[in-house]
């Protein structure tokens, strides 16, 4: 230590200043003195920490300890006390709440730091006194965060806040107080006791039809005897009766009927539950000349009429066209009637909306029905807008057998534009390589009179990638700035509805799947080699629930044809890595697919949620029953169709992320990936674009794409690499800076592995008792520019664990330095 503080002398005078600060804890005064005097220190902490290491982590501490220390303590008034946190405790082993529960009701926020500073309070007193200035006025309104100072008032009204909800969580004799610690922390004491648990449920519905729909869904009631007492699930049973009452035409019916009387038992902590459906007062609903009586009413629909041609802006006389549709229900026989009225041509197939417009005459009104009617109405592209309204019907001729409420449901749709044109440009990095690319795209959201949306896209893009030994030997690429070029056409169509010889009319009405058509061509020039891509694909996609998604490609075809240079073709038959080699192979993928995808975020709640997303492929096993068919050719190791390899695998891979939300603006972030992919029968390797790679802006951030792995591989080819195994761990805590700009401290962990022994790829395989040695880690940091609706990235991480290293010597704490930080630049978050 005596050499490290004689090299940095200068540092040591800088503390009179950091001893002068107002307020500076006395620790801080003896870690000084510390340093003064300690002549020695422990050999392993002195050869862990370089010279270098040591006098930047100093500097870091020693202006960390001055920004706490002196700049806000000095500037606080002597009446006021700054609140440093709030702390809650519970006196009570196990509750049905949790700690943050409560800490939400603490109305005093204390002011955010980081590493113990409070910059943006500093800058609210530093430039308070001089916002006559616009300057100053700037920072103290934008960049400064104005104190907030301990009050006894809102202190005392927050534990009583925290006390009723505690109340309407079952802990009816609770205790809450509150005291002040050290002049700078509020302590709640929180003393729950002993909760209240349901005993018994009884029901009170003077309305017998009413209540017959109510016992249908007894069963499935949030309120069970010997849960603790709740009043929010209360409140969620009463929105689940009134929503099963909605679907059963009590159209009118709203949560305010039902009631809940609790009669709490002292001495054992029992309640019980009486629930109560009130009927409406007298003359409530009037509908016309007609008003109702004490009971609820049940209404059915009379007309469904459509106006496919609605514009709200424009006031016509013009006379409605008629249309008669008949529309087959999904669980009946009979057909119901949907009239379309529209002016002039509405340019839609009536056809369009049999499947979509799930409300018919006659039936009850359904809450349900309606829903799904929406959901329909936005997979049409071709309408911007559509609402749905119900009026009295007037005209409507009762009998004996007729109940008496009726009422129509008009649905208005607001068409948009059917052709539509784009440009779009950006610049790219493929691993250090820039270029630019464009696309002109094309749309059609009508293409056959059914709402079916057609897009097409023409791109193209150039690109200035480093000349190899072997591209030099070609004067015409090493006079070119930008000697590669790509082109290409895809095309898309989009069908709201589900194509299929199977006709699977539950599913269809439930779901409301949408099918997919997709097919591309693309030819890229390399310097090397020319290859043609031809891809297609026929799919569905749908949603079970809010939460989860379905994604089912029965169909995908992949074909890739490439040209290599004559000198390149003379390398890749010198080479024997059989993975490099197949990258320039001719190959053909012919699969099916499947996707999982879970989500339970709620963008309308501040709370934790999960994403995760399992994809399953099969190629090549259909094609394989024709093997020894004309249609197959044989060269002896494998099988050809069209005088293409045809890949045959089995691959799956899946990510899990947990978000954790701190508060609005700050999240946790953890990712777990895993996936494996298995070639057989006439493949020995997975194909190069179906395998797994590591490294780039969105995975393993502190190597460059597709340049980690696998394993503990390490040759100075510079190739892409790619395994048949992939685990990887990642980390990032995400907080604001200031205003759109986001920030991000992140560590990432894994590799990718092959599954097989390969001479060309040694230490590459998967070995469980030694796969650990092989996990990368690195760490960095981020800087996010955040638009909401476009959010651009920049990352810098570097290795700390590296195993390409010799085994003892991977670990990189020693070797941190500026250059060997990688920088990735990306669009929207890693994930």
């Amino acid at each position: 230590m005596h050499t490290v503080i004689s090299n940095n002398k200068w540092i040591l005078k800088h503390f009179t200043t950091l001893l002068q600060c107002e307020g500076l804890d006395t620790s801080f005064v003896l870690i000084a003195n510390h340093f003064k005097i300690k002549n020695n220190i422990n050999l392993g902490i002195q050869s862990f920490l370089s010279k270098r290491i040591y006098r930047s982590l100093f500097i870091f501490i020693t202006i960390a300890f001055i920004l706490s220390g002196c700049t806000a303590k000095k500037f606080i008034p002597k009446d006021k006390i700054l609140l440093h946190k709030n702390i809650i405790s519970i006196d009570a082993k196990q509750t049905t709440f949790a700690k943050s529960d409560i800490a939400i009701l603490a109305a005093q926020k204390p002011n955010k730091h980081i590493l113990g500073m409070r910059f943006r309070l500093w800058a609210y007193y530093f430039s308070e006194p001089r916002t006559e200035k616009k300057f100053w006025n700037w920072v103290n309104t934008k960049v400064g965060k104005p104190p907030v100072y301990y009050d006894a008032l809102l202190t005392k009204t927050a534990s009583q806040q925290m006390s009723r909800y505690l109340h309407n969580v079952g802990y009816f004799n609770n205790k809450v107080e509150f005291e002040l610690i050290n002049n700078k922390h509020v302590k709640y004491l929180i003393s729950p006791s002993l909760p209240y648990r349901i005993d018994s449920i009884s029901y009170s519905i003077p309305d017998t039809l009413l209540a017959t729909f109510v016992k249908e869904v007894e069963s499935e009631s949030l309120i069970k005897s010997g849960k603790v007492y709740n009043a929010y699930t209360l409140d969620d049973e009463r929105d689940r009766i009134t929503t099963h009452l909605k679907n059963n035409g009590y159209y009118f019916f709203t949560k305010d009927y039902i009631l809940f009387e609790v009669d709490s038992n002292l001495q054992n902590n029992l309640i019980n539950i009486n629930q109560r459906i009130e009927n409406p007062k007298s003359n409530s609903f009037s509908l016309g000349s007609q008003s109702s009586d004490k009971l609820h009413q049940r209404y059915f629909i009379n007309q469904v009429k459509l106006f496919p041609t609605y514009n709200p802006f424009v006031n016509t006389s013009t006379p409605f066209d008629t249309t008669v549709l008949l529309v087959k229900r999904e669980d009946k026989k009979e057909k119901s009637v949907l009239y379309l009225y529209s002016q002039g041509d509405p340019r839609i197939k009536p056809g369009t909306f049999s499947q979509v417009v799930q409300i018919y005459e006659n039936e009850a009104f359904s809450i349900k029905k309606l829903r799904q009617t929406y959901k329909g109405l936005t997979n049409l592209k071709l309408y911007r807008a559509s609402n749905i309204t119900f009026d009295t019907a007037v005209n409507r001729i009762t009998s004996i057998h007729d109940p008496g409420n009726w009422i129509d449901c008009n649905i208005y749709l607001q068409r948009n534009k059917v052709h539509a044109y784009s440009i779009e440009m950006e610049g790219t990095n493929s691993g250090g390589d820039l270029g630019i690319r464009g696309s002109l795209i094309y749309s059609n959201t009508n293409l056959f009179r059914g709402a079916e949306v057609l897009r097409i896209r023409l791109n193209g893009g150039i690109e200035a990638q480093r000349l190899s030994a072997v591209s030099l030997d070609n004067p015409e690429l090493a006079g070119s700035i930008f000697n590669t070029t790509e082109a290409g056409i895809d095309a898309n169509i989009y069908f709201p509805r589900f194509l299929s010889p199977i006709r699977l009319r539950n599913f269809i009405y439930d779901y409301q799947p949408k099918t997919n058509l997709n097919i591309g061509f693309s030819s890229q020039n390399r310097i090397n080699y020319q290859r043609y891509l031809i891809k297609g694909a026929f799919g569905y996609d749908w949603m079970t629930s809010n939460t989860v998604n379905h994604i089912l490609t029965p169909i995908s075809l992949n074909s890739v044809k490439v040209n290599p240079s004559v000198a390149f073709q003379k390398i890749l038959d010198q080479e024997i890595n059989q993975r490099y080699k197949d990258q320039y192979s001719d190959h053909l993928i012919f699969s099916a697919r499947y996707s999982f995808i879970y989500n339970n975020q709620n963008i309308n709640k501040l709370n934790d949620f999960f994403y995760y997303r399992i994809n399953v492929e099969s190629s090549g096993n259909l094609v394989s029953l024709i093997n020894n068919t004309p249609l197959l050719k044989n060269n002896g190791e494998y099988y050809e169709l069209f005088g293409i390899r045809y890949a045959q695998f089995f691959r799956v891979d899946q990510d899990f992320r947990y978000y954790h939300v701190i508060n609005q603006n700050n999240k946790l972030v953890f990712r777990a990936v895993f996936g494996a992919g298995i070639p057989f029968g006439n493949s020995s390797d997975l194909p190069f674009e179906r395998s797994f790679y590591s490294g780039g802006a969105n995975g393993m951030r502190g190597w460059q794409y597709r340049q980690l792995g696998p394993g503990s591989f390490s040759d100075s080819i510079n190739i892409e690499r790619i395994g048949d195994l992939q685990l990887e761990f990642n980390a990032e805590y995400r907080f604001p800076i200031y205003g759109y700009l986001q920030g991000a401290l992140f560590a990432d962990a894994g590799n990718i592995w092959t599954l097989q022994e390969k001479p060309y790829l040694k230490d590459g395989v998967f070995k469980i008792d030694q796969f650990y040695n092989d996990i990368a880690i690195d760490a960095g940091f981020g800087l996010r520019l955040d638009f909401s609706f476009f959010i651009f990235r920049l990352d810098a991480a570097v290795p700390i664990h590296d195993p390409e290293k010799p085994l003892n010597e991977r670990w990189q704490f020693n070797n941190i330095k500026l250059k060997r930080f990688i920088w990735n630049f990306g669009i929207g978050y890693p994930f």
